[in-house]
């Protein structure tokens, strides 16, 4: 009796599929975060700057705007200043130009014997000394006013009296003039019971070396 050939045993229908069909296996999930490029930096920091930027604006207009006015006035005198200073200094730092006008500059001349007479004059209240510092043509001009050798004592007592002192003279310089003539400036400090000054003086000296005018 021959044998009939067994069937060989099937592998599970599971076991049969293909491996390549096999799902593939889970991924855990990636937690880390996407960086950001380089562009999208610069953006942030845009925005940033750009913010704190208006809000520094903002709040500078809140201090500033009650003062606005005299933050004008002040930036207008600064500027006003700095143009003249720059009109002072400029001529020195360009030198070998041709000369644009008549220049007149405060030398140092030497003080004039008759303006130093006159203001040891008024120092002292002596009018005598403040007299004889005026030329002819001063004395005459003043004798015009009413103002004489008598008048001047009496001035000159009536100031001591109420207490006026002057008390310091400063010579600023001198100018000469095109007729001979010379020009001193100078400051003269007043005190007296209602207030201290520094009063400017401005005197102009003949050929005789006498004081023809005071200003």
């Amino acid at each position: 009796m021959v044998d009939e050939p067994r069937e060989q045993p099937q592998p599970p229908a599971y076991a049969q599929a293909d491996a390549s069909h096999a799902p593939a296996p889970a991924r855990s999930p990636d937690n880390t975060p996407a960086q950001p490029s380089p562009l999208d930096l610069v953006g942030r920091v845009a925005r940033l700057l750009l913010g704190r930027t208006i809000w520094a604006t903002e709040q500078g207009w809140r201090l500033s705007a009650p003062s606005l006015g005299w933050l004008l006035l002040t930036g207008f005198l600064v500027s006003v200043i700095g143009v003249l200073s720059l009109m002072l200094v400029l001529p020195r730092l360009v030198r070998g130009g041709p000369a644009t006008g008549p220049q007149v500059a405060v030398a140092a001349i030497p003080p004039a014997a008759a303006v130093e007479d006159f203001l040891r004059g008024q120092q002292t209240y002596d009018a005598d000394l403040m007299w004889a510092s005026f030329s002819s043509e001063l004395r005459q001009a003043l004798e015009g006013r009413d103002i004489t050798h008598d008048s001047l004592v009496q001035q000159a007592e009536s100031e001591r009296r109420a207490g006026q002192r002057y008390h310091g003279f400063s010579y600023i310089g001198g100018v000469t003039l095109a007729d001979s003539q010379h020009m001193y400036f100078y400051t003269v400090a007043i005190a007296s019971s209602q207030k201290n000054e520094t009063v400017p003086f401005i005197f102009t000296v003949g050929r005789d070396g006498k004081i023809v005018s005071i200003r």
